[in-house]
């Protein structure tokens, strides 16, 4: 889900010309790459044991201080 929010900034801001919003679909991409480096920290789906939930928030967090 984070991915495909970063997807809709990303189209968004190369069609209304809105650099901000590219800037976090990079953001987004970025924090969930980090997030899914670490085993402990994937869903179920790729092969870990977290929840959707607390997933969301580990991607999220290096966003809050961006």
């Amino acid at each position: 889900m984070p991915l495909s929010c970063g997807m809709l900034l990303q189209c968004l801001g190369e069609k209304r010309k809105l650099p901000a919003f590219e800037q976090a679909s990079h953001a987004i991409d970025k924090a969930t790459d980090t997030v899914l480096t670490d085993p402990a920290s994937r869903t179920p789906d790729l092969g870990g044991k977290t929840g959707t939930k607390r997933f969301g928030a580990l991607v999220a967090e290096p966003l809050r201080t961006a």
